[in-house]
This record gives C-alpha cells, structure tokens and sequence, in this order.
C-alpha cells in the first residue's frame, strides 16, 4: 500500500495505489476500501488486472447509472460510484481475482485543507484491515512562504478525540527549504501491530502552519488563475452575544444529558467578560433564562411562541435579554443547566424563534445603549443544538427553514451554528439551516468523547475576529463571474478565508479592498508568481460552493435558479473530474464476475 500525497498551497492531491496478489490455485474475491475525508472530491480510480487497466470515468449521475444498469443486465462486472446527499466518504469495490492473478487499485482524491485553531490538518485513512509488508506513506508540502510549524501525531487508532498528542516517532521529516518539507512514514510490520494490533487500521494526521507578514494577506497567481488566503494576526476578539439552544426532549436522557451538561460548565467558563449570553432548553415547551432563571414559555398546546401567521411576538418574550458573561450570571446558569432533565417533545421551531427574537432584542439595546457609537457592537450567534427531528408544533423542516429566514432579517441577522447530537439528528436539514443563516452545521457523535467535541466546536468559533468580511476586486483586473464566494458572516481566530478567481489578461498585480466590521481601508498586495497550478483549486472551491447555495435554495420557489446552479456545478465537474453528488464514476470490467463499487457513510 502506497500513498503518495503533494499539498500545494493547502490544496492535497492524494494518490492511493493497493496491491493484491492471489498466490491460490482458485479464484477468490478481494475488496479495496478506501476511507476519505468529507471534504474531498474523488477525481480518478483505475484497477489494473494482469497488466490491462480499466479506467473509470466520469459521467452526470442520471447518465452513470443507466451505464451501470446496462452493464450489470448484459454480465459484465461494474463499479458505479457516486456520492450520496449525506456527504458519503467510503469507497468500496470488490473484484473477482482468478488464480495467480495480480490486481492493483489506484484511486485519486482532491481536498482543499482548512485552517482550524491555528493549524491545517490533512488526515490520511490507513484502513487496510491488516499488517502490510509494504507500507509507505508520502507528503509532500509546499507553500509559499514559510512552514513555521509541523506536527505529526502518533497514528490515531480510534475516533475519539484524544486531549495529549504524542509525536510520531517512526516519521521522518526532511525540510528542504523554509517552505518545503517531506514528511515520510514507512512502518514495518512490528510497527504496525504496535500501533493498532494485527488489524491495522488508523489514521496518518499531518498538521502544520504558515507564516503571515503581509496585513492584506497573500494572494498567489499562476496561469490565469489567482487565489487570496486572508488570515490576519494581531487582532482582538470581538465581544460576542451567544445564545445556546439546548435540546432536553425525552430522547437526550441519560449519557447524552449528562455529557451536554459537562461541556456546558467548560463552554460557560470560556465566556468573556463582556460577552452576552443566554440559555434556552427546549423539549414539548420551551425554557428561557431569565434574571431568575426560571421564566417558561407558553406551551406549544396552547400557543406557539410566534404564531404562525403573525409577526407579533407575546410580551412575555418582547422584553426578553441575554446577560453579561459576569461570574454571578454564569454560575446561575450552571446552576440551570445541571438541573436540566431530558422529558416530553422535541419543539424546533419555537427553539429557535425565541433565540432569534432574544437576540435582536439584545443586539438592539446593547447597539442604542453605547456611549461611544464607535465601539464595536456585538457579533450574534445561536448554537443550537439537536439529537432528533421536530415532534411538536411545526414539523415540516421546510417551513422551520422559511420561518427562520423570514425573522433572521438582515439589520439584526444571528449566525446560527447546528450541531447534531448522534444518528437521530437530521444532518441534511441542519446543514441547510445554517448555511443559509451564516453558519455551518456538525455532527456530534455519541461516544465518550461527545463533550469534548461540543467542546471543541464552541473553542472553533468562540473567537471572532472580524465580522461582515467583503472583498472587492477591480472588475477590470478580474473575469466576470469567476469569483468565488467573497462575503463572509466571521473570521474566527485561527481560521482562514480563501477567495479565488480568473484574471484578465496581462495583469501583474491585483489590487483589492477588505471591508469588514472592524476595520475598513484599501489594501494592495503584490502578486507572488508560486510554480502550480491554481485552476484545480479554483475549480474545486467554486463547485463547493454552487452545491451549496443550491442545497439552501427553496427549489420549489426557485427552479431556474437552482437548474442553473446543478448545470453550472455539474459542467465545472465533468470538466475537472470531481465526483460531487451530481456525478458519478463508472467502472466496467469485460468479464462474468460481480464487481461492485460504492461510497457510502464510513
């Protein structure tokens, strides 16, 4: 097992090449199996077969599928491959190898790295299912300035988040310059029994980081194609008006409850000084901190919290605030929380129609009670947090999403961030929540681990840096309608913000402007000419993010629309070979065996 990977400019391209022989006197079936980060688009996938490659290739779903459908009729062996809406990440095919028969797989996958908490990341999955003779594992990375930091944690055995990372001591890493380096892991046998015992099974994690002088950030040009990283240092946090909206229906009883309970007490300790906050627990009714906090919500049996056909909100929440982060306030919260019991229904939409009403309400006093109207205002945000789907009152999914937008309006907007607590939670539809609210979702798994992965979650966003983020470039500089996406909702300590596009022709140097809440000046960086080529990346933030602005698209209010979004996506993705839920890849083998290929959830 082989696996070569070359990260450009945070942009990885990984090749995976398995070999099998068959050393029987028979026939026998193999399987080759490939974890791969969500992230990544599968780009290629061949097996070579006693030395004759059959190479899969890309066609629009609909299309694969009929090709799979008329293979699988006539006898042949084929593989279809496509992605499902639940972001699948596990590739499988299985193939019949004839008595000393020899087999390789070689499979490509393409993933952008994102900068979390001051780090990249790239995961590499060694899932082999057993020791192998011949393991070698190759990343070679090269930016364009210098890799201040890099990291490479012993392999990690289990999903569970570990709280001390030890260095791997079987890796070599070789610096060929301040922004090459190699990182090389070739375990022996012994080394892997050691590692994960006889079934080998793991994960390979390289983490590193970049230096960052320039206050404009770094913009890279080569072919035509420009991509912006966009990290500045030096700034201040933002305060933050945080509004956590806690499900205790009757489904989060026992460990579930518990492990919420104990993140809560960490996250409420890392609130400053001078941010606001507040606590709603939902279930069949819904629970609202308030200066006692003992304050309950009408029940949903007698009255919704906003009706459904009025804007008008019952005075019992009109006046209704966040507080200050001050110790009294947090420890009172505590108190609240751990005295939380798990019972009755699962309320959604009334949850998070009062999250977003106490946030405006706060949001506005605190913006009109500033002595100095030249302090920064508070940057809102609701974690909203789920381990089921909607049981009382409105439970149409699609009209909670149109209820939200309606009342998230623009002069008060509230990021919402969706966290989804086990299986039970509906991923598809919290991912649309927040993405069309400024956030993004997660799925918290149930394990031991599950507090610290809210954990960890709230330290990723807890930190805002810059809000209302725009970048403007000269239309003259830049190809009509090749930008990718340029208005950001927050830029998180530790994180990155990544613009790219086309150039016109002949242009040598981009000038452009960063707005944001905090600041607003005009900043000209000078083009660095990297060796590389960008389109691939360019390509590949463009076709993420066309799917999903359609995946938040009401389609039955916006089919134009949303048709041109999936023929634009699917066109960039047949022209660069990514499998994305609209394409498919498609493997058939002129023979009699069954070879099956899928992705699926790992």
């Amino acid at each position: 097992l082989h696996i070569d990977s070359y990260i450009r400019y945070r942009y990885a391209t990984t090749t995976v090449v398995s070999k099998v022989v068959n050393p029987l006197n028979n026939s026998q079936e193999v399987s080759f199996g490939m974890n791969l980060p969500k992230t990544a688009f599968i780009t290629s996938f061949v097996m070579e077969i006693n030395g004759k490659e059959y190479e899969a290739y890309l066609k629009g779903k609909e299309e694969a599928k009929e090709i799979y459908d008329q293979a699988v009729s006539s006898g042949q062996s084929a593989g279809h491959v496509a992605t499902s809406s639940r972001d699948s990440d596990h590739f499988k095919i299985s193939v019949n190898i004839e008595a000393q028969g020899k087999i390789k797989f070689t499979l490509n996958y393409e993933e952008l790295l994102e900068r979390t908490l001051g780090i990249y990341k790239q995961v590499i999955n060694l899932n082999p299912g057993q020791t192998v003779r011949d393991l070698k594992v190759n990343v070679y990375i090269t930016e364009s300035s210098e890799i201040k930091s890099l990291f490479v944690p012993e392999i990690k055995v289990t999903n569970e988040i570990e709280t001390e990372e030890k260095e791997n001591k079987n890796v070599n890493i070789t610096r060929i310059s301040s922004n090459k380096a190699v990182v090389r892991y070739a375990p022996s046998v012994e080394d892997q029994e050691k590692a994960g015992g006889n079934c080998f099974d793991g994960q390979f994690i390289v983490q590193y980081d970049v230096s960052r002088i320039h206050p404009c950030g770094q913009v890279l040009v080569d072919e035509g194609y420009f991509v912006h990283f966009y990290a500045p240092v030096g700034l201040n946090p933002l305060r933050k008006l945080v509004v956590f909206v806690l499900d205790i229906s009757g489904s989060m009883y026992g460990r579930k409850l518990v492990q919420l309970k104990q993140a809560m007490t960490t996250i409420l300790d890392e609130l400053r000084g001078d941010d606001y906050f507040s606590v709603v627990g939902f279930s069949t009714s819904v629970t609202v901190c308030k200066n006692t906090f003992v304050h309950n919500l009408d029940s949903p049996s007698e009255s919704t919290v906003l009706s459904s056909d009025s804007a008008e909100q019952p005075a019992t929440l009109a006046m209704q605030q966040a507080y200050p982060a001050t110790k009294n306030y947090v420890e009172k919260a505590k108190q609240v929380i751990g005295n939380m019991t798990a019972i009755g229904g699962t309320d959604i939409n009334d949850a998070i129609k009062t999250a977003i009403i106490l946030s405006h309400n706060t949001y506005e006093k605190i913006k009109n009670d500033l002595k100095n109207k030249s302090e920064e205002p508070l940057e809102p945000m609701i974690i909203f947090l789920t381990d089921g789907e909607p049981t009382v009152g409105i439970t149409n999914l699609n009209a909670i999403r149109s209820t939200v937008r309606e009342l998230n309006v623009p002069r008060y907007s509230t990021a919402i961030y969706s966290l989804g607590f086990g299986d039970g939670a509906d991923m598809g539809f919290l991912n649309k929540l927040s993405l069309e609210n400024s956030g993004f979702g997660k799925k918290i798994y149930e394990a031991s681990d599950a507090a610290l992965q809210l954990k960890n979650f709230y330290k990723h966003i807890s930190s805002p840096l810059l809000s209302n983020v725009t970048f403007s470039y000269i239309p003259s500089q830049v190809a009509d309608n090749s930008l990718t996406k340029k208005h950001f909702r927050s830029l998180f300590r530790g994180s990155e913000l990544i613009v790219a596009g086309k150039l016109v022709d002949n242009v040598e140097e981009l000038q452009m402007d960063v707005y944001s809440i905090s600041s607003n000046g005009t900043e000209s960086c000078a083009v660095q000419q990297p060796f590389g080529s960008l389109e691939r990346l360019w390509a590949y933030l463009t076709v993420k993010q066309l799917l999903e602005k359609k995946d938040t698209l009401d389609e039955d209010n916006n089919k134009e629309e949303s048709s041109k979004l999936k023929e634009t996506a699917l066109n960039l993705a047949l022209k660069y070979k990514f499998v994305t839920p609209l394409t498919s890849l498609v493997v058939v083998k002129p023979n009699e065996t069954d070879a099956v290929t899928e992705l699926e959830d790992a």
